[in-house]
This record gives structure tokens, sequence and C-alpha cells, in this order.
């Protein structure tokens, strides 16, 4: 009986210096976790203001392609730029529509394109642990639209 005794004490011994391991793997392995998280939630981010911009420029040079002249064409495309991105909730620190609507202005029956550009400033600060920061980024989208080549200009 006292051999069985010192085998178990011996066993005991060998494994007892393993009990602090898994708190310092944690303090490793939680952080780089948490990184890679925030990391796929800024991406996803991204990718649906990208979208949301590409939409919100779609509408706004259809809008535009639709008036008469060039300054009620760059007011409808910034309207409804600023529209589609108010419906699809984007947050955006500063949203810029560059409309180059000078198609609106050439002779009837000539062929002409109507071209929206908009970007929208993404904040990523919010995802920063040590309550925000700078953190945004820029996404733009562009889209050109025909104008009716017979429809009546002013």
């Amino acid at each position: 009986m006292p051999a069985h005794w010192l085998v178990r004490l011996r066993r005991d011994r060998s494994h007892g210096g393993d009990r602090g391991d898994v708190a310092i793997e944690a303090v490793i392995v939680v952080p780089l976790l948490l990184a890679l998280a925030l990391v796929v939630i800024a991406g996803a981010r991204l990718s649906l203001a990208g979208q949301k911009t590409d939409a919100a420029a779609q509408a706004a040079a259809r809008a535009a392609s639709l008036e008469r002249d060039p300054t009620a064409g760059q007011a409808a495309a910034q309207a409804a730029a600023a529209d589609v991105l108010a419906q699809h909730d984007q947050p955006c620190t500063s949203t810029r529509v560059r409309a180059t609507t000078s198609g609106l202005g050439a002779q009837l029956g000539q062929v002409s394109s109507v071209t929206v550009t908009v970007s929208c400033t993404v904040p990523l600060g919010d995802l920063l642990l040590l309550g925000g920061g700078p953190g945004v980024r820029t996404v733009s989208s562009s889209f050109t639209s025909v104008v009716d080549a017979y429809r009546g200009r002013g």
C-alpha cells in the first residue's frame, strides 16, 4: 500500500504545475479573439456602407437624369442620395455628392449621360474599446445614367 500512495503523490505533483497555464492562455487568447471579432465587425460595416452608397449613387444618377437642366439635376442628385442613405439608416460622419450634369444641357437628339459619385465617411471609432477615436473610412460609389435623347430640355 505505501507504494501506491507514493505513485499517487508523484502524479499529483507533476500535474500541479499546469494550474496557472489556463489563466495565462486566456490573457493571451481572449484579446486576440476580441480584436479579430472587431476587425470582422468593421469589415461588415464597411461592406454594408459600400452597398448602401452604391444604391444612393444609382438613385441620385437616375433622379438627376430625369431633370431638364444641370442646376436642377445637381439638386435632385443631392436630395436622392440623402434620401436613400437615410432610408437605409447609413450613419455617415460626412457625405459628399458630386454630380456631373453637363449632359442635361446637350442638344435635343444627342445622347448624353449624368454621372454621380457619392462618398460616405463611415465611423469606426466606436469599435475601439478605449471609448472611440479617429477611426473613419470613406467609401465611394459612382453611377452613370443615360439622359433620354428626345426628352425636352429647359
